[in-house]
């Protein structure tokens, strides 16, 4: 009698404790279904209000779901093989989800403090996104969230791979935002590789920003027979290095330090001092210069010459010459005149003589012969001046200096003499006077011979 009542009059109550098993025994051992089985025989005694008959039919492997009130049908989760499909027949993996749609295929949405998705693999990939447009996406709506969090303990945290298109790409819809943020307590925060293309790519107000502290690099570039570093930019700065107490830029290399190439200028500097160049130990040439040199300002230096092949052995030796070197801002012409019949001549300087020149002095000299009243009889008077007192076709030397009047020499006297002020106690040249290079002076302030210049330094002691 009891058993004709738990097959008759409370068959939805067997369907719905099937279906509720069949759920659950998907993906468990005998042993856990046949206990699962006997607690749904021993459930005879719970007596609910019967529903009618439920009727339905199914597909093999496919887990059934109601499709009315009374009935049953097959719904979108299959089960093969010990393996969960969703949207699909033949799933690939222990949980595979399939379907086509703009909305993403999985979303875990966390409502409190964990995680919306976490993926974990002891060799492997904790998760793996590939897609026609993008293979994992994260979105936080927070103000301190991650919209992607990699971590791993040895090997890599987050990692993308492409053919053509971005292996990683992270974007931040404001000012305040960041697209991709690399952190780490001793490896690479960020690291990019790429054997033949860009290892990492930043577009954007500042392509590719980097802060460095306790001793570190902001951006570190290296490469084994490219280049380390390599910025590009059709309008602004396409390298820029900032610094608040160190180098803004510093290149340290087996051939150049820093190699610059413009259509214009090579390198422009700026500064206290524009450029400050110091030969390293066992070096003598802090500056080498391939052409032409000007310099809009005054040249200050210890000695000056010239250095050529020697006219006499131009293959195994060079000739110096010292430069002429004078208080004044003195300017030497010279030249040969014969005398006619009258024992003068009118010599003619150029016309810009008197222009640039004032304050002249003369010296004659009389070839072949004495000519003991020869003398100038007539200044320099319109760009030119007289000699007289020599005999008839006497050959005569002469030479004037004038000093510079233009108007930058008025304006930019040499300063003959000069107090060292903040210098004082130091020397350009300390192994002259028996001084230690620690007593060494840079151009325009005190730095010990052999260090790298400190810029700061150089310019607070102006």
């Amino acid at each position: 009698m009891n058993n004709s009542k738990s097959h008759i009059a409370l068959p939805g109550l067997i369907l719905i404790i099937n279906l509720s098993a069949a759920l659950t025994l998907a993906g468990q051992t005998p042993n856990e279904r046949a206990a699962v089985e006997t607690a749904a025989t021993n459930s005879q005694a719970i007596e609910p209000q019967a529903v009618g008959a439920i009727t339905g039919q199914g597909t093999t492997g496919k887990i059934a779901k109601f499709t009315g009130t009374n009935a049953i049908g097959n719904s979108i989760i299959t089960e093969s093989n010990a393996r969960i499909g969703i949207g699909i027949a033949t799933p690939g993996s222990k949980l595979t989800v399939q379907a086509g749609a703009t909305s993403p295929i999985i979303l875990g949405k966390n409502t409190g403090m964990g995680t919306g998705v976490q993926g974990e693999g002891n060799g492997g990939f904790g998760v793996i996104g590939r897609s026609n447009r993008t293979g994992v996406q994260g979105i936080s709506t927070g103000s301190v969230g991650n919209g992607v969090w990699g971590d791993s303990s040895a090997d890599t945290g987050v990692f993308g791979s492409t053919s053509t298109g971005f292996g990683v790409y992270g974007n931040a819809s404001n000012n305040g935002g960041v697209g991709v943020f690399g952190k780490s307590a001793g490896g690479n925060g960020v690291e990019g590789s790429s054997p033949n293309g860009t290892a990492v790519y930043g577009n954007g107000i500042l392509g590719v920003f980097g802060q460095g502290n306790n001793g570190g690099s902001g951006v570190y570039g290296n490469s084994g027979t490219g280049v380390g570093v390599f910025g590009q930019s059709t309008s602004g700065d396409a390298v820029y290095g900032t610094s608040a107490s160190g180098t803004g830029v510093h290149g340290v290399g087996s051939g150049y330090g820093v190699l610059a190439e413009g259509s214009s200028y090579g390198v422009a500097a700026y500064g206290s001092v524009g450029i400050y160049a110091a030969p390293t130990a066992g070096n003598t040439i802090a500056g080498l210069f391939g052409g032409n040199v000007q310099i809009n300002g005054n040249l200050t230096k210890s000695s000056g010459s010239f250095k050529i092949d020697h006219p006499l052995d131009p293959e195994d030796k060079y000739l110096y010459h010292s430069f002429v070197e004078s208080p004044d801002m003195k300017n030497i012409y010279d030249g040969s005149a014969t005398l006619d019949e009258k024992g003068e001549a009118v010599v003619e300087m150029p016309d810009y003589f008197s222009a640039l020149n004032q304050d002249f002095r003369y010296q004659l000299t009389a070839v072949g012969e004495a000519a003991p009243n020869l003398h100038i009889a007539q200044k320099v008077k319109d760009n030119h001046f007289k000699i007289a007192g020599g005999k008839p076709g006497m050959e005569v030397s002469w030479q004037v200096t004038g000093i510079r009047h233009d108007a930058y020499a008025r304006d930019h006297r040499i300063v003959v003499e000069e107090d060292k002020a903040n210098a004082r106690g130091f020397y350009l040249y300390p192994a002259g006077f028996g001084q230690p290079n620690e007593k060494a002076i840079a151009p325009e302030g005190k730095l010990i011979a052999g260090q790298r210049p400190i810029l700061e330094q150089v310019a607070s002691s102006r």
